[in-house]
């Protein structure tokens, strides 16, 4: 008498959950069309109705089911689109980075360069303290697009992308040295601070490091040194909020290196 329940209830839910299914792959899956103009154009359709997972379905049945199209690149391109409106960026730089490849006579390649860095910067981890693998590919393919496409209206875009992620990597050489530092393992320390001063001389970390770079060498008593890159720290940086400290230091050394000499 009971048991006919437990087999109602399971049915019921069977055929909704069935329809719940149904109706999400409706909304992600694209009917396949005969022609590639067909298929193209429905799935431009969904991409600016902001259906990208369907317009993703769509791109897709065009670049592997019409390879040969006229607008298999256009696919392409919009394929890699699609996933990047999705945020997506990881597999967006892979479907960008598969039409410079594929395409290579495409007018999108140039696009699709930039954008490729783009997805890898935004695929990167925010904090500089985290592995960067993703930001220094970003960095390299958007070095590369500045020197293949001086010309391109998406130069200063990059510039600024490349700007930001080089001042990541920056802070990240440069709390790695004010560790070291603050533990007073001192030759540590040195490498990481001349580190962000040679590589990453334009960004915000360089004159703090020179400054550091320059307290360390008073903590270690080579007082000349110290006195030297003070000295230059204040002729490159006089408007820096360390300058006073530099001017400082300068004084307490040459009080120092005074009384050596009368000793």
């Amino acid at each position: 008498m009971f048991n006919r329940y437990p087999r109602i209830t399971i049915g019921v839910l069977s055929a909704v959950l069935f329809t719940i299914i149904a109706g999400c792959g409706s909304g992600i899956t694209m009917k396949a069309y005969n022609t590639a103009e067909e298929q193209y154009s429905k799935s431009m359709d969904a991409y600016r109705g902001k259906n990208y997972l369907k317009a993703i379905d769509g791109f897709q049945k065009v670049v592997y089911n019409f390879s040969g199209a006229q607008m298999v690149d256009s696919a392409q391109y919009y394929l890699a689109m699609s996933y990047y409106q999705d945020k997506d960026f990881f597999l967006a730089a892979s479907e960008f980075e598969r039409l410079v490849n594929n395409y290579p006579g495409s007018p999108y390649v140039d696009d699709a360069q930039y954008m490729s860095g783009l997805c890898y910067f935004k695929s990167s981890p925010k904090h500089y303290g985290l592995d960067q693998v993703e930001l220094f590919k970003a960095l390299e393919m958007l070095h590369d697009f500045v020197t293949d496409y001086p010309q391109s209206e998406l130069i200063p875009d990059a510039k600024e992308t490349i700007k930001q992620g080089r001042a990541r990597l920056a802070n990240k050489q440069y709390d790695s040295g004010r560790m070291y530092h603050r533990l007073g393992y001192y030759t540590s320390a040195r490498i990481y601070f001349q580190s962000v001063i040679d590589d990453f001389t334009d960004s915000e970390f360089a004159p703090q490091s020179l400054y550091y770079l320059a307290e360390i060498e008073q903590k270690t008593e080579n007082l000349v040194e110290a006195k030297t890159k003070l000295k230059n720290f204040l002729i490159i940086y006089p408007e820096h909020k360390f300058a006073e400290k530099a001017k400082d230091k300068i004084n307490e050394i040459e009080k120092k290196l005074a009384e050596t000499e009368t000793n």
